[in-house]
C-alpha cells in the first residue's frame, strides 16, 4: 500500500469527491459560501462541465501556471512527466509542442478528465496519463528530461521518497521543478489551511536539503508575486519555484 494519495481537495484540482467538504473548503479559505451547483460538474470526468472547471482553474491558476513554464522552459525535444497533473490543463496549455508527455495522479477521474482534454496527444501516442503515486513512478530509469509538480509538493506525504523516484526516472542532465503558492517563506499564517487541507509547508532551505538528498545538484529558490482567482482575488505574496539539476 502506498500512503501517498493526495487529498479530496487538491488545491490544483476544482474536482472532488466529497460535495459538502468542496464547499466548506472554499468557503473556509475564501470566505464565502459557494452557491453553484458542485453536484452537476462532480461525476464528469470529461465532457462540457468537466472541461469547463478545468478552464476556470487554468484562468484561477494562470500565474502560477506561468511562473512554472518559465523554471520549465520547454524544447520541442523535452521528454515531460507531471507529478499530480490534475485537469491536465497545463499540459494542455502549455506543453502539448514538446516531443513526449506523462503524467501520474491519484485520481482516476483526473486521469480520464486529463485524457479527455487532451484528447489529439493521448490518440497521437505522445501523451499518457497513468493513475499511481509518486512515491512508485512506474517508468524507468532514465527516461525524462523534465519532471514537474505544480501545487502539489505540499500535499505529498512520502516525500523523500517521491524525489528519489523522480530522480531516479530523470535523465542525467534532467530537471525538477516543483511550484508552490503557499510555503514557509511567504509570511503568511497558514495554520487553518494546514490544519484543514493536511498541508505540509516547506521553507526554501528545506526545499534545498530535501532535493541535496535526493541527490540533485545546482539547486535554485526562486519566489514570485501572483494573484490567484478561484472564486474571488487571493494575493499570493511570494510562492516559490524549486528547480534542481540530476547530473
Amino acid at each position: 500500500m502506498h500512503n501517498n494519495p493526495l487529498p479530496k481537495y487538491h488545491s490544483s484540482v476544482f474536482f472532488v469527491s466529497d460535495v459538502e467538504k468542496s464547499k466548506k473548503f472554499y468557503k473556509d479559505i475564501l470566505g464565502q459560501k459557494i452557491e453553484m451547483d458542485f453536484g452537476r460538474c462532480i461525476g464528469f470526468s470529461g465532457g462540457f462541465f468537466g472541461k469547463i472547471l478545468a478552464k476556470g482553474m487554468a484562468r484561477g491558476h494562470k500565474d502560477f501556471y506561468k511562473n512554472a513554464v518559465k523554471a520549465i522552459n520547454p524544447k520541442n525535444d523535452d521528454e515531460y512527466l507531471e507529478i499530480g497533473f490534475g485537469s491536465g490543463i497545463f499540459i494542455n496549455r502549455y506543453m502539448s509542442h514538446v516531443s513526449r508527455i506523462a503524467g501520474i495522479d491519484h485520481s482516476e477521474d483526473m486521469v480520464k478528465l486529463a485524457s479527455d482534454i487532451n484528447r489529439k496527444l493521448v490518440e497521437s501516442g505522445k501523451a499518457e496519463f497513468r493513475q499511481g503515486y509518486a512515491s512508485s513512478l512506474p517508468w524507468a530509469d532514465n527516461e525524462f528530461t523534465v519532471v514537474a509538480a505544480i501545487e502539489v509538493f505540499f500535499f505529498l506525504n512520502e516525500t523523500e521518497k517521491t524525489l528519489r523516484e523522480i530522480f531516479r526516472v530523470l535523465k542525467p542532465g534532467g530537471k525538477l521543478i516543483i511550484e508552490m503558492g503557499f510555503n514557509k517563506d511567504d509570511g503568511v499564517d497558514h495554520k487553518r489551511h494546514i490544519k484543514k487541507m493536511n498541508l505540509k509547508l516547506y521553507s526554501g532551505e528545506e526545499m534545498k536539503k530535501l532535493l541535496k538528498k535526493a541527490g540533485f545538484n545546482d539547486i535554485v529558490i526562486d519566489y514570485y508575486k501572483a494573484f490567484w482567482i478561484p472564486i474571488k482575488g487571493y494575493v499570493v505574496p511570494k510562492g516559490m519555484v524549486v528547480k534542481g539539476i540530476k547530473k
